[in-house]
């Protein structure tokens, strides 16, 4: 953990210290700048007054028109904040621990002026963190610690998937070891450090649950505070005796005689062995291979050239010419920090992107803030609640309405109105520009790539020591770019904002499963596929967390990598407690529910030929989103249905 946050986390108090209570005014700031809803709804639970649940709700654009949220009407705001004054002044006992059904559905209705549907109620009961372990794994009939010692378990990675899988492991007492091929635990947020590296999805819809009331620095978490809460997870659930870093797995093997998994490992003094696993969970996650472009000349550069995984700390970009190849998510975030210091800096741009608003994108979350969160009983609760609640509203806005095509919109009213929002910020932000702003405009839907966050990108084009490049890249030379008009723009440095090989899951791992079977063999058709984006056919006790078309359409990541592994942990006690020895997804459960997907998918924005992105595999294919509503692939994900496995047991 770096020593800043340390020293900020040590100065925020904890509930249960004995420390001054603060002044009238300090509390009152904190509770002006509370979620209103979610300040109402903990008020409520806390106090029961009937006038907090009558208070009436009105929904407002956020982020730039992409969400909606509930929030209160004006009249309404400056009684709550009063009351919530008068309850923290005086801190009297409220209701304590996790209230049980009836009451948690009680105060969702209210939250939501409204009956929720029971995907809400569920999965909003495991984001409100109640509980210790909201997604945890429990042993219904627990085994004795033989059996539990005779089924080991082998996790690859050791990001968020691979130590959220360590950390049920060891609930469970099962064996189990988890290699990375880094020299430190975090996965993308150990490797991206690139400068100003930060997440952009919130801070508290970006975390896990039981890891609760973390102390965020940030509403949008930078790198350094992402690795430090990583490196938390592992240290507070003491995980780095069965971490091996600096350790890679080359070869992973079924063997059916033994129903284990047998991976080749390579140590770091480059000693191999065989490690022998009863189940194997990749959790290696999607960004994870980084993509070199394949420009000619790229070789031949004279100066320092770095991916943005890759980044040399060491190097001083001050003063420096540079060429900025990429502007995704990536690209577009570095590119405003480069331009503050560069002497000049050349961004190459093969296509726009839609950059938008990104409300307290920069953000601290500062004292008051955390304050409340520590103090104001459920308020932390109900504002993880009140982000899982605006971001899993995505009905209407990534699929394309028929009726309204026919009416002569574009794609549907709510994602044709996103549109208009974000051409709005575009021409608020460099409007005045016209041939800065021809560049810039997208013509695709947006969503049908990654809606990127501003962070200061369009105030850096238009700096005077930034051009924004639309020619293509003909070649790259000794000493700069040049475009296939002929210009040639020298460069000192070239920044590689290039992405990732997301179309190859879980390599470069060469897997081999049942009858000799791998994976290139499996996937060779056209791109990789699973069954819920976790199992493949011919791969038996593999579970592949973040797999193939298994990214969510809503929500924070760090949930749904819960949920993957906890479908992984409950298939592995279902296995040990029913003396399985092996479960393999059924071939005709698989193509049923792929051939589903891909009809599916052709009414989602991701398909449409003008966006190509990271989604679209070498085949055409978009092979990384799912079509499905989150309520409808919660319900399968939730528990696994072994009617859908083929079930061996030892001979």
């Amino acid at each position: 953990m770096d020593r800043e946050f340390s020293q900020q986390q040590a100065a925020w108090p904890s509930p249960d210290e004995s420390v001054p209570a603060p002044s009238e005014a300090f509390i009152r700031e904190a509770v002006s700048r509370a979620h209103p809803n979610a300040l109402r709804v903990a008020l409520y639970q806390a106090t029961g007054d009937p006038e907090l649940a009558a208070m009436e709700l009105e929904s407002r654009p956020v982020w730039g028109g992409t969400y909606f949220q509930l929030t209160l009407k004006d009249e309404d705001l400056e009684r709550l904040r009063d009351k919530a004054v008068a309850f923290l002044t005086r801190l009297p006992a409220a209701e304590a621990g996790a209230p049980d059904d009836g009451r948690l559905r009680a105060l969702m209705e209210a939250f939501n002026q409204g009956p929720v549907s029971d995907f809400t109620f569920e999965m909003g009961r495991e984001e409100l963190s109640f509980d210790a372990f909201p997604r945890g794994v429990e042993w219904r009939n627990e085994p004795s610690e033989a059996v539990k010692a005779a089924f080991p378990v082998i996790v690859i990675g050791a990001g968020a998937a691979g130590l959220t899988a360590a950390v049920q492991l060891e609930r469970l007492g099962l064996p189990h070891v988890v290699i990375d091929r880094s020299d430190g635990v975090g996965g993308t947020w150990h490797r991206n450090d690139y400068p100003d590296s930060r997440v952009d999805i919130a801070s508290h819809n970006y975390q896990l649950s039981y890891m609760r009331n973390y102390p965020w620095r940030h509403w949008f978490a930078t790198q350094p505070e992402l690795k430090a809460y990583l490196n938390e997870v592992a240290d507070r659930y003491d995980l780095r005796g069965n971490i091996r870093l600096n350790t890679e797995a080359t070869e992973a093997r079924w063997d059916e005689a033994s129903a284990s998994w047998h991976v080749r490992v390579r140590g770091p003094d480059g000693t191999e062995e065989v490690l022998v696993g009863r189940a194997l969970i990749s959790a290696a996650g999607l960004f994870n291979q980084p993509n070199l472009p394949d420009i000619p000349g790229i070789e031949g550069f004279a100066g320092p050239m770095f991916h943005s995984t890759n980044w040399d700390q060491g190097y001083d970009w001050a003063g420096k010419r540079i060429a900025l190849l990429g502007v995704g998510s990536t690209g577009a975030q570095l590119a405003p920090r480069l331009a503050r210091d560069a002497g000049s800096l050349a961004i190459y741009q093969r296509s726009p992107q839609f950059v938008g608003r990104r409300d307290g994108y920069r953000d601290a979350v500062g004292p008051e803030m955390q304050w409340l969160f520590d103090h104001m009983p459920h308020y932390w609760n109900w504002y993880c609640f009140a982000l899982f609640h605006t971001t899993f509203d995505v009905d209407g806005l990534q699929n394309y309405d028929r009726e309204w095509q026919r009416k002569g919109g574009k794609v549907s009213e709510r994602n044709d109105n996103l549109r208009a929002h974000l051409q709005a910020y575009i021409r608020e932000k460099v409007g005045h520009r016209p041939d800065l702003l021809a560049k810039v405009q997208a013509d695709y839907p947006p969503l049908a790539r990654r809606l990127i966050a501003d962070n200061g990108w369009y105030d850096a084009l238009l700096q005077d020591n930034v051009e924004l490049v639309t020619d293509r890249i003909e070649r790259i030379t000794p000493t700069g770019v040049r475009t296939v008009d002929g210009t040639e723009r020298p460069c000192d440095l070239i920044v590689l904002c290039s992405g990732f090989k997301t179309e190859r899951y879980l390599w470069p791992v060469r897997y081999e499963g049942r009858d000799g079977l791998t994976l290139e063999q499996a996937w060779e058709r056209d791109g990789a596929r699973s069954y819920l984006g976790i199992t493949v056919p011919g791969f038996p006790n593999l579970f592949v967390v973040y797999g193939p078309n298994g990214q969510a359409r809503a929500g924070g990541l760090m949930g749904w990598l819960e949920i993957w592994v906890r479908y992984a942990l409950r298939s592995i006690v279902a296995m040990v407690e029913g003396d399985i020895a092996s479960m393999s997804c059924r071939p005709e459960v698989h193509d049923a529910y792929n051939a589903r997907m891909d009809r599916a998918l052709e009414d989602c924005t991701w398909s449409a030929p003008d966006a190509k992105s990271y989604y679209i595999n070498e085949h055409g294919r978009q092979n990384t989103n799912m079509p499905w509503l989150p309520g409808d692939y919660y319900a399968w994900v939730k528990e696994p249905d072994l009617a859908d496995y083929e079930l061996r047991r030892r001979p």
